[in-house]
């Protein structure tokens, strides 16, 4: 890992100075409106990235011992259990509707009874590890919602016969452009919510870190998430929704969070458990 953080941010950086300069020439290379690659992906970042919360949250709660905790912490962790997984089950049904809210229902009762049998010995580090899930998943989510107003980009599919409405990712828009397009939506183009979503599939390396039987597959998960990540960012680009630059700003703001509390969640690690971990 201390190799993979650092070349995934240069490679995120490479990305948004090639978007800088080439983000309407990609699009309108790669414009397939209605493909169905793409369609699909639409509905399955959501439903991941929910998922992704979800875990996170049953892990604050579900790995406490009831009977002998403070009343006030499970009341604080109940709390945030609930909210976090709310927050999940609105994002199911915002993209997928009635069929969403019955997989993030599921899926968030599969979750808490899995975590529920997480070994005692292994539960205050897999709490730590839901904690920085929730923490990056919400913040990165809020950041990107108070951005998408201020920047009020239009959409590159929301723009056809009118390219005129396009500007740089570095130029904040507001409500400029919003009697143009007509559809508040078409305004937020920068960042890509969804790549937010794919880029937090990445915090389920934390899951492998925090078991000592698993760290050593914490690059593989790593990988496979990041790939995951890319493809949603490319099927966002097909189907005119987002720029290059706006992906790599959505994956972004997960990433570098995940790695300041992969960071933070370590040096916790190190300082509990000195013989599994070392700060690095």
């Amino acid at each position: 890992m201390k190799k993979l953080f650092p070349a995934t941010a240069i490679g995120a950086l490479v990305l948004l100075i090639v978007g800088t300069f080439a983000d309407l020439r990609i699009d309108q290379a790669l414009y397939r409106p209605g493909n169905g690659f793409s369609a699909f992906f639409e509905r399955l970042a959501p439903l991941i990235g929910a998922t992704v919360l979800m875990i996170g949250a049953a892990l604050v709660f579900w790995t406490y011992k009831f009977v002998r905790e403070n009343l006030a912490k499970l009341i604080l962790s109940g709390l945030v259990y609930l909210g976090a997984t709310l927050v999940g089950l609105a994002l199911c049904y915002k993209y997928c509707h009635l069929f969403g809210v019955a997989y993030g229902a599921i899926v968030a009762i599969l979750i808490a009874c899995i975590v529920y049998k997480i070994p005692d010995e292994l539960k205050q580090r897999y709490r730590w590890a839901g904690i920085a899930i929730v923490a990056v998943f919400l913040v990165s989510m809020g950041v990107l919602e108070v951005a998408k107003i201020i920047w009020g980009r239009v959409r590159f599919r929301a723009m056809q016969g009118n390219l005129d409405l396009f500007t740089p990712w570095y130029h904040p828009n507001g409500k400029h452009y919003l009697s143009a397009v007509t559809v508040a939506d078409n305004i937020k183009s920068f960042p890509s919510g969804h790549s937010q979503f794919a880029g937090s599939a990445l915090l389920l390396c934390l899951l492998a870190l925090v078991n000592p039987r698993w760290k050593n597959k914490e690059s593989m998960v790593y990988g496979i998430a990041l790939v995951y990540a890319l493809v949603v960012m490319f099927s966002r680009m097909m189907q005119g929704a987002h720029f290059l630059s706006d992906v790599t700003v959505g994956f972004a703001l997960p990433f570098l969070a995940l790695w300041l509390a992969r960071h933070l969640l370590l040096k916790q690690l190190a300082q509990h458990y000195p013989q599994e971990y070392e700060l690095a």
